[in-house]
């Protein structure tokens, strides 16, 4: 029997996320809400959530059917919401709203991931060029510069901006003390993906033998998932991309040098240093490289 959540603290709204979708999900203890910006490492850590649940490394995570996004606002949702209740054994579900967006039981569990705000963002451009139908190239235009100034000083939540990114960041931090919230970086999780696995896998208290955590970790990879992108990607094997493999574009940063000049890189600098401390900054580009988590 679950607690009565804590509400959400704050709306967000958007075209394609409808959070009150969330009250159609009958939550149940040991749930697991993977919360990111989009492009930061969600299908990946989903992925592994996958890996880590079924025990296997040739799992077919089917992320779109068994692991969905809660608030996404299309037709097929409330199918997918029953299908998700009616599922039995420990469940996993994903959002892009922030942790102050959604409902908050303490008898769940829950994952945010970030990455530097930059390479979402060009990776959110790929992302889009790799639509099968025309989404999102209002705010993702074929001049690079141009959508760029976009992400700097736009407000909006589908397509992660500047400011979007910064709001899941600063809810995470609000919430990170909490014994049932996670919080990883991309780039410590490409730096070290068997630590990022034994992480998730004890904050969610599922153990496996030494070697089958070895062969689950190898199936993570960057490289294996984009092998078997017909298992791992969302929307896989629905037509919705032009290739499936290249929902996993490269996994590789910093795509950013040379094509941005020092002038745009100047902007981002002045619009997150109104937001963030230098600490928080240094944090949510670099992972612990930089230092532990602040707050």
């Amino acid at each position: 029997m679950l607690n009565r959540p804590e509400p959400p603290k704050r709306r967000y709204t958007g075209k394609i996320a409808d959070p009150s979708r969330w009250y159609g999900f009958a939550a149940r203890p040991g749930d697991i809400v993977v919360s990111t910006p989009p492009k930061s490492g969600t299908t990946w850590t989903q992925g592994i959530l996958a890996l880590l649940l079924s025990g296997d490394p040739h799992v077919d995570a089917a992320i779109s059917r068994n692991a969905p996004w809660i608030d996404i606002n299309d037709a097929e949702q409330d199918a997918r919401i029953a299908a998700l209740n009616a599922q039995e054994g420990l469940r996993q579900v994903k959002t892009h709203t922030p942790l102050d967006g959604i409902p908050f039981w303490p008898e769940l569990r829950y994952i945010s991931v970030f990455r530097h705000p930059i390479d979402v963002h060009f990776s959110f451009r790929r992302h889009v060029e790799n639509m099968s139908e025309d989404v999102l190239r209002d705010i993702y235009p074929p001049d690079i510069q141009e959508g760029f100034r976009i992400f700097l000083e736009g407000e909006h939540c589908d397509g992660a901006s500047l400011s979007s990114i910064i709001d899941h960041f600063q809810a995470a931090l609000a919430f990170a003390q909490r014994e049932n919230v996670l919080c990883l970086h991309y780039a410590d999780m490409t730096r070290d993906l068997t630590g990022a696995v034994q992480r998730i896998a004890a904050h969610i208290s599922i153990a496996h033998p030494p070697e089958v955590m070895n062969a689950l970790v190898e199936a993570a990879r960057f490289g294996n998932m984009k092998k078997n992108a017909e298992r791992f990607a969302v929307s896989a094997r629905e037509g919705f991309w032009r290739k499936d493999s290249d929902f996993f574009d490269s996994g590789s940063s910093q795509k950013w040098v040379g094509v941005l000049s020092d002038a745009d890189l100047a902007d981002y600098e002045a619009q997150i240093a109104k937001r963030l401390t230098t600490q928080e900054q240094g944090w949510l580009e670099n992972g612990s490289q930089t230092g532990a988590l602040p707050g």
